[in-house]
């Protein structure tokens, strides 16, 4: 995969949440940066990309919300799955792979 440009504050944003998150908060973040730009996971399909439980998911879930702000950053599709937006996405792709 290229490496995607990422603006700064996005880029230190992701930095931040691999080290000041909890584990189980960037790992649903990563799972959800992993998919398609616009594609979010339900609750079922977090828990089985992550490995929690469906209720630590949604509790997570809530918590990253919080922590975002919400949209733009984390926002719900029609289907009430959470998305990431693409360049928080792709922030946090660049910082898994380097």
């Amino acid at each position: 995969m290229a490496t995607e440009e990422v603006p700064e504050e996005l880029a230190a944003l992701a930095e931040k949440m691999s080290t000041e998150y909890r584990d189980s908060e960037y790992d649903i973040a990563r799972a959800l940066a992993a998919t398609e730009d616009g594609e979010g996971l339900s609750i079922e399909e977090l828990a089985e990309e992550t490995g929690y439980t469906e209720r630590t998911v949604k509790k997570r879930v809530g918590t990253l919300e919080e922590a975002l702000g919400g949209e733009p950053l984390l926002r719900r599709d029609e289907d009430d799955r959470p998305v990431l937006h693409p360049e928080l996405a792709a922030a946090i792709r660049s910082h898994v792979e380097s």
